[in-house]
C-alpha cells in the first residue's frame, strides 16, 4: 500500500511541475508567437522575391530590346552619313579617272614610243618588286 505521505509528496510535486511546466509554456509563447510570425513574414518576403525572379527574364528581355532598337537607329543615321560620303568620293575619284585616261590616251597617240618605254619600265620594276621577296640564292655545280 502507498504511504499517505508519499502520495502527499509526489501530488505536490506533480503540482508543482506542473505549475512550472506552465509557467514555462507562458514565457514560451510570445516566443512561438514570434517565431510563427517570422516564419509568415519569411514566407512572404520568399514569394515576393520568387515574384521578382520570375518578372526579372521579362524586365531583361525588354531592357535588351530597347538597347538593340536604340543601337538600330543610332547605326541606320550613321549608315547614311557614311554611304552619301563614300558616293561623293566615288564621284570625284571617278571624274579624276576620267580626266587623267583621256591625257594618257592623248599622250599615247602623240607619243607611242615614248608611251611604251614607260610601260617597259613600270613593267620591270614591278617585277623586280615581286621578286625581290624571293630567295637569290644561285646553286653552282662542279662538274669535274
Amino acid at each position: 500500500m502507498a504511504d499517505p505521505m508519499t502520495s502527499s509528496a509526489n501530488g505536490t510535486t506533480a503540482n508543482a511541475t506542473a505549475a512550472n511546466l506552465a509557467d514555462a509554456t507562458a514565457a514560451l509563447d510570445p516566443v512561438a508567437a514570434s517565431a510563427r510570425n517570422a516564419k509568415v513574414s519569411a514566407a512572404g518576403s520568399l514569394n515576393e522575391a520568387a515574384d521578382a525572379f520570375g518578372k526579372a527574364p521579362a524586365a531583361l528581355n525588354e531592357a535588351a530590346h530597347s538597347l538593340l532598337s536604340a543601337a538600330r537607329t543610332l547605326l541606320e543615321g550613321k549608315t547614311e552619313v557614311v554611304v552619301a560620303k563614300g558616293q561623293e568620293v566615288y564621284g570625284k575619284v571617278k571624274e579624276r579617272a576620267v580626266e587623267r585616261f583621256g591625257d594618257t590616251d592623248v599622250l599615247v597617240r602623240e607619243k607611242p614610243y615614248v608611251a611604251l618605254g614607260i610601260a617597259a619600265a613600270a613593267g620591270f620594276l614591278l617585277g623586280h618588286l615581286i621578286s625581290s621577296g624571293r630567295s637569290q640564292v644561285v646553286y653552282l655545280r662542279d662538274d669535274r
